[in-house]
């Protein structure tokens, strides 16, 4: 029915999820295209609608690494083709690699399909052309437009089911071609601006995780749609801004909440990673009380950003979503030049920012900023010890439209750009 989408991929394991309806059997294999060697699951886990659907992800261990794997389906004598593939990371930290980003992704499949995102859909075969190593989902991926689509577990399950499964061939075929890593937002974890009285936040968390082949923390006490992975000498922190967030207006509550607060701060503080990206969907830095962001939960933000500039936790960059138009802040806090880059809208209409007072932002940096639909490419790359990363944003077309580049040698307490 969907799939396959390629998920958390290390050096030698590898989550895979494919949706189908059935009884399958042998459902899905890995080619080794440099040993000929076939791979099977390892183990697996499922959810199921009462249509009998399956949403199903899949472990494969024993990899290895720099390989290329070809994805091999063969489900109850379909059977078997090799049109997807993925690369395992490599035995080493030093190299150059690039990953692509975005959020805001607006798909419909009923009679408005034509207006949105109509054309647009484009954008994912100029996005795959751009041979990323993986995928970073700032939120918002798959959006719960009706009250239909997330007042209960059946209309999550099928919504996120329908879009993989009747979407056009770009948006299918780009899932299956580079791992993909999600945080949610509002509009894939319930209604509009939804926080944690959302009383169904617990099925969404549900249906979200049965649907991404992320990998999470094991502790049951790290409940939440937030996790970790590295590719490379760069760390993600992919947070979760919806689970424990207070109702809009307590300036005192929580955003990420203290458990993750705790985690996200200790993983932090472990990380020997250059680059240490945290992925949150909603902005950190801006200030303009537009929308929703960080700023509206100052007690819990200025704790984080305290925390980063104390310890001097060299090479953080925030990654955000949410705002429907692109830009890329920078902020001085106590001494640490903090950067946000926020990438939005992939197909979703662009917000017209003047119109609604939202173009205001003190800490853009100049001539960063795009407002039509678009995603990002983040590249990384130089010497030990003088490594750079380079942001780029393309429009739909796969045209680039910006680009800016952050030296990790700036990213620390009075760093200053080389």
């Amino acid at each position: 029915m969907a799939g396959p989408v390629i998920g958390n991929v290390s050096q030698t394991t590898a989550r895979i999820w494919i949706g189908y309806r059935g009884q399958g059997q042998n459902l899905l294999i890995l080619g080794d295209t440099a040993e000929k060697r076939v791979y099977y699951p390892t183990d697996y886990k499922y959810l199921s609608n009462s249509k009998g659907e399956i949403a199903l992800t899949m472990d494969f261990t024993g990899l290895k690494p720099g390989h290329t794997y070809n994805v091999l389906l063969s489900i109850d004598g379909w059977g078997s083709h090799a049109k997807y593939s993925f690369t395992t990371q490599r035995d080493s930290t030093n190299y150059d690699y690039n990953f692509l980003l975005g959020s805001c992704n607006l798909l419909q499949t009923d009679v408005t399909r034509g207006l949105f995102p109509g054309g647009s859909n484009w954008i994912f075969y100029r996005m795959r052309k751009k041979n990323g190593d993986f995928m970073v989902w700032l939120g918002d991926n798959v959006y719960y437009i009706y009250p239909k689509h997330h007042k209960s577990y059946e209309g999550m399950f099928e919504r996120q089911m329908l879009i993989r499964r009747k979407f056009n061939i770009f948006y299918r075929d780009f899932l299956g071609h580079q791992p993909n890593y999600a945080i949610w937002d509002d509009h894939d974890s319930g209604p509009n601006d939804c926080c944690r009285e959302f009383t169904l936040m617990d099925t969404a968390l549900t249906v979200f995780k049965g649907f991404w082949p992320n990998v999470y923390p094991e502790q049951k006490e790290l409940h939440g749609n937030y996790f970790s992975f590295k590719h490379g000498d760069s760390e993600f922190m992919m947070c979760d801004d919806r689970y424990y967030r207070a109702p809009e207006g307590d300036t005192l509550g929580d955003f990420l909440g203290e458990t993750q607060l705790a985690w996200l701060k200790n993983k932090l503080l472990l990380s020997d990673a250059t680059f240490k990206f945290i992925a949150i969907g909603s902005q950190v830095l801006i200030d303009n009380g537009f929308g929703e962001s960080y700023s509206g939960y100052p007690r819990e933000r200025n704790d984080l950003l305290d925390f980063i500039a104390k310890n001097n936790i060299k090479g953080v960059v925030f990654l955000t979503g949410d705002k429907h138009y692109s830009e890329i802040s920078k902020r001085d806090w106590n001494g640490y030049p903090i950067y946000d880059f926020t990438c939005s809208p992939l197909t979703a209409p662009a917000l017209p920012r003047r119109l609604f007072g939202a173009y205001k932002n003190q800490w853009r940096v100049k001539k960063t900023d795009y407002a039509l639909k678009n995603f990002g490419r983040i590249s990384v790359s130089g010497p030990q010890g003088n490594r750079e990363m380079k942001i780029e944003i393309f429009n739909r077309s796969g045209m680039r439209v910006r680009q800016y580049a952050i030296n990790q040698n700036e990213l620390m307490l009075n760093g200053t750009r080389p």
